[in-house]
């Protein structure tokens, strides 16, 4: 839609805004009803320690990365803290509000290279 604005950011400045795209957010969180995310862990805690407060009156959803082993719920291996309790991924989420997850006990998905 014509109302949508598309904004790009790359590390190395390739295309568009040469940086994270959480340097990008906090302009556009005036103007925003809700903030819709999906990236890795370390985009989210910079979300909620450095942007919490700014998001705190808008709903933020992210969408967690995690290891699910089973899908339903009995391996527990998707367990994330909330200010709630534990909640399951797989069954609760995956997407959690920002300010719902306890970001210092989050735990990044372990990181295979596949062999060829």
């Amino acid at each position: 839609p014509s109302e949508v604005e598309v904004v790009i950011a790359t590390e190395d400045g390739s295309s568009g805004h040469r940086g994270m795209v959480t340097d990008l957010i906090p302009q556009f969180i005036p103007q925003v009803d809700q903030v819709f995310a999906c990236g890795p862990l370390p985009m989210y805690q910079k979300m909620a320690a450095g942007m919490g407060g700014q998001l705190s009156d808008k709903p933020c959803q992210v969408l967690l990365e995690v290891v699910m082993g089973c899908g339903v719920g009995a391996c527990l291996s998707c367990t994330v803290e909330t200010g709630h309790g534990q909640r399951l991924a797989c069954k609760d989420g995956p997407v959690f509000e920002l300010n719902e997850v306890l970001w210092d006990k989050a735990v990044a998905p372990p990181c295979r290279m596949l062999k060829r």
